[in-house]
């Protein structure tokens, strides 16, 4: 038994509800089990119940001992003097309120059938090979996952709205300067991207806006940024960026984080972060209100001509300084835009539907939909039991499910987990 499972009992109503008593012999009838609340305060608002035929509105909360409430410092909370009923599965303590008086209490443990118990010990609580329902998951058809990949999509840009409002109100507002940060993680992939976030950090936007002029100034400065530029320098190509990152770190005062690592190895070349710098680079020279233009397509075949770009001439023959390769320009692919499309130009233009008030959810999928299923270790296993990927919505919405749910074992507040018990 677990707190989880308490909350789930409690809030789809699982347990024998004829003759309820609290703990001190009051009579109990559960009107609504109350609002599930995700914030601080009780887990439940706005419950309704009789007590000895009394009606009561209010909140409840619910904990696997009734001396829990002490241990988590409720007693010192004003946000809990409104608690109507204690729900515990364990009663070992006396609860009450500043008055003096007697919380009602009701022990779950009483009313709960030991089948539902077992069944969720079978389906959730067994070791798994990777996810706990794992082998009840034929009884999950197509057509309802594909339902709940595309809430979980929702889910997943929802969760990334945050992150940039928290963005916006430390740049105050300047969606500019926020995409600015967040396309530059983009670019630095996964081994990258908080290097390049950093990079992309420490300058201020109003710097790209001034040295776009001239492709080789901003790529100066982001290698720079990134601690590329530093000696020994490696032929004149190298030297020629040093020199004019010099002048531009000493003019704008800029300071470099000594402890950012860029990573080359376990990269294929043209992921190399100076290939991927040097193409941010060119995105920005082309574009100098590239926010603006991102959110006012509404075509993502226009969308994706804002990043056609090509490396400066010095990256035709190489992939990082001084060491020279077969001749190959480095244009920006589209796969790679189809990265940039999933992980940051989507989240942003959802976020800013949203701060606008007029949020398009058929665009959101829509573009979504036009990016093929990835592929890595985790989906290939989702796909071995039979799964549905059918492009990026089902992986982006997988890889969520299993990074915030199924790692943490939260299976009753999933929907699969909640359609597998229903036959309790």
């Amino acid at each position: 038994m677990n707190e989880s499972l308490l909350h789930y009992l409690w809030r789809f109503q699982k347990f024998s509800k004829s003759d309820l008593q609290t703990v001190d012999g009051q009579s109990l009838e559960i009107l609504f089990p109350g609002h599930l609340n995700s914030l601080a305060g009780p887990d439940f608002s706005e419950a309704k119940i009789y007590l000895d035929q009394l009606y009561w509105n209010g909140a409840v909360e619910l904990h696997m001992n009734a001396s829990d409430w002490f241990r988590h410092g409720h007693q010192n909370d004003s946000a809990y003097d409104n608690v109507i009923l204690h729900v515990v599965w364990n009663f070992d303590s006396d609860v009450c309120y500043p008055n003096g008086k007697p919380i009602p209490t009701l022990e779950m443990s009483n009313y709960v059938a030991i089948e539902a118990l077992k069944s969720y010990e079978n389906r959730f609580l067994k070791k798994p090979q990777f996810i706990p329902c794992e082998k009840k998951l034929d009884s999950f058809s197509t057509a309802q996952w594909l339902a709940f990949q595309d809430r979980l999509f929702v889910e997943r840009m929802e969760l990334r709205t945050e992150v940039i409002n928290e963005q916006l109100k430390q740049s105050k507002n300047d969606w500019e300067a926020v995409f600015f940060v967040l396309l530059s993680k983009g670019f630095g992939l996964n081994l990258n991207g908080e290097a390049f976030y950093a990079m992309a950090a420490s300058i201020a936007f109003k710097r790209v806006l001034q040295l776009r002029s001239d492709p080789l100034d901003l790529e100066a400065l982001f290698m720079g940024q990134v601690g590329l530029l530093a000696q020994p320098l490696k032929g004149g190509y190298h030297e020629e960026l040093y020199e004019r990152y010099t002048y531009i770190k000493s003019k704008y005062k800029l300071t470099v984080n000594p402890t950012l690592r860029l990573h080359f190895a376990r990269l294929r070349p043209p992921n190399f972060p100076t290939i991927r710098l040097a193409q941010l680079a060119q995105v920005y020279a082309k574009s100098a209100a590239l926010f603006q233009a991102v959110v006012g397509e509404s075509r993502l075949s226009s969308c994706y001509k804002l990043f056609e770009v090509e490396a400066s001439g010095y990256w035709e023959k190489h992939y990082n300084f001084g060491v020279e390769s077969r001749h190959n320009p480095k244009k920006l692919s589209k796969r790679f835009f189809e990265l940039l499309l999933i992980n940051t130009l989507i989240p942003v233009r959802f976020a800013y539907a949203k701060y606008c008030g007029s949020l398009c959810e058929d665009s959101l999928f829509e573009w979504a939909g036009a990016v093929p299923a990835e592929n890595n270790r985790i989906l290939s296993k989702f796909r071995t039991l039979g799964v549905p990927q059918i492009n990026a919505i089902g992986t982006q919405s997988l890889l969520h499910l299993y990074k915030n749910y199924c790692k943490f074992k939260k299976c009753l507040s999933c929907q699969v987990g909640h359609e597998l018990m229903k036959t309790v």
